[in-house]
């Protein structure tokens, strides 16, 4: 999921905490784009019973590539490779979002794919985003061709988003852990609602509103 610290989310962070606990939702990853900060924000006041997985959505010279349980942010504009070694050296987890969807502009390129393939650890199999459904049958099929996990990603962009797909596991105290156990997974597919996350970041721009510094040379978070 997303938060306001990324330019295309509207989700504020004292929303969270209250919203998982009311789903039944007891675990998220933070993904904001080119950053940590809101992932780390968001620790600091979601509460208990909600574990936040500290993530980053990094655009690289090829497309994006997501790190998990990360300690460290990780600069944008590498290429792929020099990405996902500095996950690994984190003891981080490298999850692919979207491979083979068109429609996703800054998805990783098949060619950058295929040269890391041996670090990749997570495929995503499902985007709550989708627009049309095959592409991630061709996603599904090449991660069991190549012996990935595969997961679900909820991207979400907006508060009733974040359990529009879940992934089932045991619980975890470890990033090992957590990829042992969600080799058993259940994903769950709920709601695809893509133009309304795509109206977000328009709102957002036209606002001069969100983590927008990297992109449209402004610096302000949105904190209430």
């Amino acid at each position: 999921m997303h938060t306001l610290y990324s330019a295309c989310a509207e989700t504020r962070l004292e929303q969270i905490g209250d919203y998982c606990r009311a789903h039944g939702v007891d675990a998220i990853g933070v993904t904001d784009h080119d950053t940590t900060a809101g992932a780390l924000a968001l620790k600091s006041v979601i509460g208990k019973g909600v574990r936040v997985i500290v993530g980053e959505e990094i655009k690289t010279n090829q497309g994006e590539i997501i790190g998990l349980f990360l300690n460290e942010e990780i600069k944008p504009g590498l290429d792929p490779m020099e990405t996902v070694l500095r996950i690994k050296e984190q003891g981080g987890i490298v999850y692919i979002p979207h491979p083979f969807d068109p429609f996703k502009i800054n998805r990783l390129k098949r060619s950058a794919l295929m040269q890391i393939i041996d670090h990749v650890d997570i495929i995503e199999v499902f985007n709550a985003k989708v627009v049309i459904p095959s592409f991630y049958v061709i996603a599904r099929n090449f991660a069991k061709r190549h012996g990935k996990i595969g997961a679900v990603g909820s991207d979400a962009h907006y508060l009733p988003a974040i359990n529009a797909c879940l992934n089932q596991i045991d619980r975890f105290s470890t990033p090992e852990e957590f990829l042992n156990n969600f080799k058993d997974a259940k994903l769950v597919i709920g709601r695809s609602l893509p133009l309304r996350a795509w109206w977000v970041g328009v709102k957002n721009v036209l606002a001069g509103e969100g983590h927008v510094v990297k992109r449209f040379g402004r610096t302000e978070h949105r904190r209430s």
